[in-house]
């Protein structure tokens, strides 16, 4: 089969500029850089954000070409057969780690690395029709994964299963359960039980597995070196624009996925688990662009990060002897640039550490752990958290969904949303009656009429896991009392980076009382020599400060309070946010480029905030267990 080649609809093309050596004419050649890629499925909702940068013409000053679809497990070894017969190309592929991993330990001669990722998180599930103990099940896998399953599951039957035939097998009773992507065959299979949910066990995580990355790019070593490492970059540069494309458009993104279909002449899989209508490709592509945005570090989607690679590598291969740091992945091409202090990863582990706590407290109690959120009203600063939601997280770890995050990693949350007219008794009544939960947090800002000291001295110190009484009982030697998760949050990325502070000038900008007096108090305990501004000291005040500190934090919530060119050098710690409806983004304070400025600074977004959620569920694990003592 011959490979499929599709021009790009490219307004612009880079040109290379030569002149005649018998003439002064100019003679403009234009010129692509040839680069073929191997998918590991047919064009799909998986690959939007390819689909996406091919028809919106991304690839500007690239020679796409798709390889024919290939048996699943061999994709390395096509990638490596293109590239020895045509050593001038660039050639990428995309699999799973759980594939890519030992793959190549098997088959070094293939000389491929990982240089991105789709997918922060495998997919891979098993699905079943009822909940199912582990032993005496058979499971239905694909011929490349068989023996990794039967690790996962060894007291079960694996057994090969046909992709084509794997649902049917499954409602026929033929399987007990079948390898499945929760992307991909769960919405198909809950579709044909007419909306039941079917039973679904994600594998990362379970007894331990390390899958590690989904959707891997990754390319021929020769292709990282030199004028074809500039090309590995340009393409997945133009990929993950693609993908951000279709994070915030969806529908225009199942669009560009049916173009791109048809622009390769792709037929669909004959299968029994894709569903043919646009509301299920456009569930597929929304659940896709939840694992994509969980790659994004810093400044961009599809970052790697080698820890969590290299901890995947060592379970997977799952041998006596240390494996190689960095076996099979490029750790340096596709990373933010050293002057950010991104906060996702960190967040992302932090998460992990409250769900183990979770899952510890629930096995030896019985229960999870607990915490009810109270809202009276409306409130503004929540204006814009659907859009928040949809473009920089996923309803499993975000401020934003509460409900959803607490059920993804282990507790129970309760949301009390109240009307704006409650009174102080009333709110003071709902305080008094939640004696049984772990803790307890009360959104701010309340309406003017309520009584703040009176509700908020409500709430017990064991259950304050907002950390409202924070500092009074910091000063009266009670060092358990929990922090407030914002400035905990702001504290903890300053120390993963090693941010001095210690004898340093630090200028905080706010002065709330959740979010710009904490932090100025925990940098203090820090031994930092603390200065506190606020948005109404004025400009030329406020410019001297900030040329005067060493660490800059803001807290303000207010864009454009202070311009980047005030930041001498100096770290700044981007705190406060607002999302502005013109942008459609989410902005700092600053105004300005801070990399032209700052030593280091952290993202918006992608610093503080990712922090704020797992801070919050920490401290509620601990509530819980301090409760049980």
């Amino acid at each position: 089969m011959s490979i499929m080649r599709q021009s790009l609809m490219a307004n612009k093309l880079r040109e290379r500029i030569t002149r005649s050596s018998s003439s002064s004419t100019t003679i403009i050649r234009r010129t692509k850089s040839n680069v073929a890629i191997q998918l590991d499925y047919y064009m799909s909702p998986q690959f939007g954000g390819i689909a996406a940068a091919l028809v919106n013409g991304l690839y500007d000053d690239l020679d796409v070409s798709f390889l024919p679809t290939c048996p699943v497990g061999v994709e390395q070894e096509r990638v490596r057969l293109y590239q020895n017969e045509n050593p001038t190309a660039t050639c990428l592929g995309s699999v799973e780690q759980n594939i890519f991993i030992p793959t190549l330990y098997s088959s070094p001669e293939l000389k491929v690395k990982a240089v991105a990722a789709m997918f922060r998180r495998s997919p891979l599930c098993i699905a079943s029709l009822a909940a199912t103990t582990e032993t005496n099940t058979t499971i239905g896998a694909h011929e490349d994964t068989v023996h990794l399953l039967q690790r996962i599951f060894p007291h079960s039957k694996v057994v090969a299963s046909p992709r084509a035939t794997k649902i049917t097998d499954l409602t026929d009773g033929t399987l007990d359960g079948i390898q499945a992507y929760s992307t991909t065959e769960v919405p198909t299979l809950r579709r044909q039980l007419g909306g039941r949910e079917p039973n679904v066990t994600p594998l990362e995580g379970l007894n331990d597995t390390k899958l590690g990355y989904g959707q891997v790019l990754f390319a021929s070593e020769e292709c990282l070196e030199g004028e074809r490492r500039e090309i590995v970059d340009s393409f997945l540069s133009a990929t993950f624009k693609g993908w951000d494309s279709v994070v915030r458009d969806p529908e225009e993104g199942i669009k560009m996925v049916q173009e791109a279909q048809k622009m390769l002449g792709l037929d669909d899989e004959r299968n029994d688990h894709w569903h043919q209508s646009t509301e299920y490709q456009l569930e597929m592509l929304q659940l896709c662009n939840d694992f994509v945005k969980e790659t994004f570090e810093g400044d961009r989607l599809g970052v790697i990060n080698p820890k969590r690679w290299n901890d995947a590598t060592t379970w997977l291969l799952d041998l006596d002897v240390p494996t190689e740091k960095d076996f099979g992945l490029e750790p340096s091409l596709w990373q933010p640039p050293k002057v950010l202090l991104p906060g996702n990863e960190l967040a992302r582990s932090m998460m992990d550490e409250a769900k183990q706590s979770a899952t510890a407290f629930q096995t030896k109690y019985g229960r999870k752990p607990s915490v009810a959120v109270i809202t009276v009203g409306e409130l503004d600063r929540y204006t814009h958290a659907k859009r928040r939601l949809q473009l920089y997280s996923n309803s499993a770890n975000s401020w934003f969904s509460k409900t959803k995050t607490g059920e993804a990693n282990g507790f129970d949350v309760q949301e009390i949303n109240l009307e704006g007219g409650t009174t102080t008794d009333d709110l003071l009544s709902t305080i008094y009656s939640l004696k049984d939960v772990d803790g307890i947090q009360l959104m701010w800002p309340l309406p003017d009429h309520i009584d703040d000291a009176s509700v908020y001295n409500a709430i017990s110190v064991e259950q304050d896991i907002d950390g409202i009484h924070y500092v009074g009982q910091q000063e009266i030697g009670n060092r358990e009392a929990f922090p407030p998760v914002t400035p905990a949050a702001t504290l903890a990325l300053i120390k993963k980076y090693g941010v001095e502070l210690k004898n340093k000038k630090v200028l905080v900008i706010g002065r709330s009382l959740i979010v710009g007096s904490p932090t100025a108090y925990m940098l203090r305990e820090e031994s930092a020599i603390v200065t506190v501004a606020h948005s109404e000291v004025t400009p030329d005040k406020l410019e001297a400060l900030v040329r005067d500190a060493e660490v800059v934090v803001t807290c303000a919530g207010l864009p454009g309070l202070l311009k980047a060119e005030w930041v001498e050098n100096s770290v700044l710690i981007n705190v406060g946010t607002t999302f502005v409806d013109e942008t459609d983004r989410l902005h700092s304070d600053v105004e300005g480029d801070l990399s032209e400025y700052a030593s280091r600074f952290s993202p918006v977004p992608g610093g503080v905030g990712p922090l704020s959620a797992p801070m919050l569920f920490q401290n509620v694990a601990k509530a819980a267990w301090d409760r049980m003592k």
